[in-house]
């Protein structure tokens, strides 16, 4: 007996079906064969049993009186997400049994049932759910979630964690730099969070969103009858974020009497508000983002040189999705986690169909794009996976594709796919310091199969880089 079959054999399995010698001889059967079993003989029992203990697979008849292994198809899936139903159904019912899966059934088993087919599912799901909690430890190893939504493990963005870490608990501006939705606002989110402020406010402003008649009393406050309106004294956001952080989004598109007084706030730490006389403590941490390039905005004389340069002390640039296409997958299956428990869904993964064409979208709007695309996805699949019809983009063909009689179209998808792969592979290899065991581990193939694409691809390690990188 190997190794392989020796672990999943420790896995548990609670048998559930009211025939009570069709129970029994179902539960015997697997004991023997090295399984950890239970069983119940109804619905009810099986729902009592899953409250006391936890168990890998739950084995259940279709066919019970007033709980059916339809409805603890549908309790399990609620209720205990890492537990696996395969149903047990009767000849014709194999209809049901299929409607099942794609409610979220791992597999169905038909009568009479054949011992090697019983063992085979079993195995089988039991080693999918043994890849799971694998790939789940190797992203805590590698340190890929930082927090929240802010997940990552290509070398671009272990650079950006560890400025992070560095600069949390200083009190110097940081200048957030990167396209729409690529997650300046969770990155300031998570700089605050590990600084000594964390336990202050953090306070938000979208310089883009206010016409500059409102951003400066916004920002700064105002006096009473200071303008039409004003009706009473009003806080302005730096004084409400005291203590704390405040961030400016979009600060390119601050009006220029805003960056005046944003300038002497950084510099003298002090402001007025609108029409009033009272010098005001700014005692706040500047966070700023921006999607345009300073430099430019300077240059064309729409953003202050001063206030450039003395904002310019620390600057966090966030690569768009497109560049780093490695961390794809793992933020998918991050948000798919994210939405199926938000929607009690049971989906168990994304289909490598739906991953293919995912890995050839542009994703103009970055991590938010994918997010969306994602919860969508979880919303509208009725199967146990995310397929390529849930995803609202399809496929991108060959730019050749069609060009000729002879032109082969399965030939061109499989050029299409080789530029991706090979960036994948290649940001997984330097993620890895081009090791590649941890690489192959990663990418979820095996060593031999990663060193054929090195070479397919002529991905040669720099000299001196990469423990193993000849094993």
């Amino acid at each position: 007996m190997g190794s392989s079959d020796r672990d999943m054999r420790r896995g548990s399995v609670l048998v559930v079906d009211d025939d009570l010698i069709e129970c029994r001889s179902l539960s015997e059967f697997l004991k023997l064969d090295g399984y950890q079993v239970d069983s119940a003989t109804s619905g009810h029992e099986a729902l009592d049993k899953l409250k006391k203990a936890s168990f890998d697979i739950v084995l259940t008849d279709v066919n019970m009186p007033e709980i059916t292994g339809f409805d603890l198809l549908n309790e399990v899936n609620k209720n205990y997400p890492s537990t696996v139903v395969i149903l047990i159904t009767g000849y014709g019912q194999i209809e049901g049994a299929v409607r099942a899966i794609k409610e979220g059934a791992y597999d169905y088993i038909t009568k009479p049932l054949i011992d090697d087919g019983v063992k085979m599912i079993i195995n089988r799901a039991l080693e999918q759910q043994q890849l799971k909690k694998e790939n789940i430890q190797l992203k805590k190893q590698l340190g890929m979630l930082i927090g929240g939504d802010l997940v990552g493990r290509d070398h671009q963005m272990k650079k950006l964690f560890d400025l992070m870490d560095s600069v949390a608990d200083s009190r110097a501006t940081v200048v957030i730099t990167g396209e729409s939705g690529v997650g300046k606002t969770l990155v300031a989110r998570t700089i605050h969070s590990r600084s000594s402020r964390k336990d202050s406010p953090f306070v938000e402003v979208s310089c883009g969103s206010l016409p500059e008649s409102l951003l400066e009393s916004e920002l700064f406050g105002h006096a009473r009858g200071s303008f039409t309106g004003a009706v009473s004294d009003k806080q302005g956001k730096f004084e409400v974020a005291h203590g704390g952080t405040i961030f400016l989004d979009e600060i390119g598109d601050a009006p220029p009497s805003m960056q005046v007084k944003l300038l002497r706030v950084i510099q003298d730490k002090v402001f007025e508000p609108v029409g009033g006389n009272k010098t005001v403590q700014a005692d706040v941490r500047l966070i700023l983002a921006t999607n345009k390039d300073l430099e430019e905005e300077v240059k064309a004389g729409r953003f202050r040189e001063d206030l450039f340069y003395r904002i310019k002390v620390v600057t966090l640039h966030i690569p768009p999705l497109r560049e780093r296409l490695g961390d794809l997958r793992f933020l998918a299956e991050h948000f798919l986690t994210k939405y199926v428990a938000e929607n009690n869904k049971g989906l168990t993964g994304i289909s490598d169909g739906a991953m293919r064409i995912m890995q050839q979208h542009n994703w103009p709007g970055n991590v938010r794009e994918l997010e969306n695309v994602i919860e969508r996805a979880v919303i509208l699949s009725s199967g146990p996976e995310v397929m390529p019809e849930d995803l609202p983009f399809k496929a991108v063909p060959s730019a050749d594709a069609g060009a000729g009689p002879n032109k082969s179209p399965i030939a061109s998808l499989k050029e299409a796919l080789e530029a991706p792969e090979r960036e994948i592979i290649l940001r997984a290899l330097e993620a890895a310091n081009w090791s590649r065991s941890e690489t192959a581990s990663a990418l979820e193939i095996n060593r031999s199969t990663l060193f054929k694409k090195m070479k397919k691809y002529g991905l040669e390690a720099p000299e001196g880089v990469g423990a193993d990188a000849n094993d």
